[in-house]
């Protein structure tokens, strides 16, 4: 994967976790405690929960194995990342919050990760349709 491609990755990550957690705030969250420092504390949330796709970068092509372990990897460094700032910030205190909050970050991961895979099918739809009019046309 080229650098450019996971930068792109990043960003598209980042506004899919930013969105998610923005609507997940206004359905759960009372809508008087969502004020500018609960947006940058969100905003911080997305960036630190977007980190920890780096390992996914490689020069070479994953194998499924590999794409396999590392996502487990990136799930428990993912976990590991926002369970400490949100522990370090106060944001959770107790251990049920932390229970909860882990839980919370479980489901936004698999939210994030289905999300992507449906804009990944559909971009692989289109490119197959193309080489297949391309196939048409040249036979």
């Amino acid at each position: 994967m080229k650098i450019l491609d996971l930068i792109r990755q990043f960003i598209k990550e980042y506004f899919i976790i930013f969105g998610l957690l923005i609507i997940g705030s206004v359905l759960i969250v009372p809508a008087e405690t969502i004020n500018r420092d609960y947006i940058l504390l969100t905003m911080t949330f997305a960036a630190l929960g977007d980190l920890p796709s780096i390992v996914f970068w490689s020069k070479s092509e994953l194998t499924e194995e590999s794409r396999h372990w590392r996502s487990i990897i990136h799930f428990v460094l993912l976990e590991a990342v926002i369970l400490s700032y949100a522990g370090v910030t106060g944001f959770v205190n107790k251990i049920e919050e932390f229970a909860f909050f882990a839980l919370q970050i479980l489901i936004i991961y698999l939210l994030v990760r289905f999300i992507t895979w449906r804009g990944d099918l559909a971009t692989a739809n289109k490119i197959n349709k193309k080489l297949k009019n391309f196939k048409n046309i040249d036979s």
